[in-house]
């Protein structure tokens, strides 16, 4: 009995399969950023609601001690509960000056500091464990929010609250440093938000200003103002005032 001859089955090509997995590779690639970005969507949303929160906190300690957090109102606090301790109250990280809120008594929580960044070995991926007491307020990694002060005319080293309305008061995405940026020097953080940051005003606005920055090309991780963009007001005559501002970064 003659058997009969088995089917071949035509199967893929070396060059069929390199053409589908090309195909794959780049529906792969112009999905990637639409999908990352969704992804990024709610950490950007978290970020711009707590700098609103933060507004309202920091507006309560203004209207408690007559300015924002500076050297001056630190000095004050101390002298009149020095019973307290949740920390430094100066320096030169924002986390410093913002642990003076916890002197008011209904300023006790953690959660307006937090945002989803890590960047530069600034690493905040959980809102604070509300343990302040004994110099664990605002502790290292519990504050993503950049602090804005003022330069004092007189003496360059003491720090001031900002005054102004249309000033930045606080910003989120900023690349952290282990020093003050001095106004518009500032760097911005171009992997957490992927190119967005965020910047409080004193009059409680919050502004996205992905669209004001430009990739350094120095460092893929970093993204710079242009020549010529500020983030602070103009004088009456029409000058910058970036340089009379500090930006201080998170404790990393």
């Amino acid at each position: 009995m003659k058997v009969p001859a088995l089917k071949k089955t035509k199967g893929f090509t070396l060059i069929e399969l390199m053409v589908v997995i090309a195909i794959l590779a780049a529906l792969a690639s112009i999905g990637y950023g639409p999908i990352i970005d969704h992804m990024n969507d709610g950490d950007r949303q978290k970020a711009s609601s707590n700098l609103k929160s933060l507004h309202t906190v920091l507006q309560g300690f203004k209207t408690d001690n007559g300015s924002y957090p500076s050297d001056s109102t630190a000095e004050r606090l101390q002298e009149e509960k020095p019973e307290l301790n949740f920390g430094s109250l100066t320096g030169d990280s924002s986390n410093a000056y913002f642990r003076q809120i916890y002197y008011t008594p209904s300023n006790v929580s953690e959660k307006p500091f937090f945002a989803k960044v890590n960047c530069n070995g600034l690493n905040v991926i959980k809102e604070g464990d509300e343990k302040l007491a004994n110099g664990s307020a605002l502790s290292r990694g519990e504050n993503a929010m950049a602090y804005v002060m003022r330069k004092n005319s007189e003496d360059a080293n003491v720090k001031d609250g900002v005054s102004k309305s249309n000033a930045p008061l606080a910003i989120c995405g900023i690349y952290p440093s282990d020093t003050p940026y001095s106004g518009d020097q500032v760097a911005f953080d171009a992997t957490s938000f992927r190119g967005h940051a965020f910047v409080l005003s004193c009059d409680g606005s919050v502004k996205d200003i992905e669209r004001e920055l430009e990739e350094d090309e120095n460092n893929d991780e970093k993204c710079i103002l242009p020549g010529g963009k500020s983030l602070f007001p103009e004088s009456k005559r029409g000058k910058s005032t970036a340089d009379g501002y500090y930006v201080l970064s998170p404790e990393k």
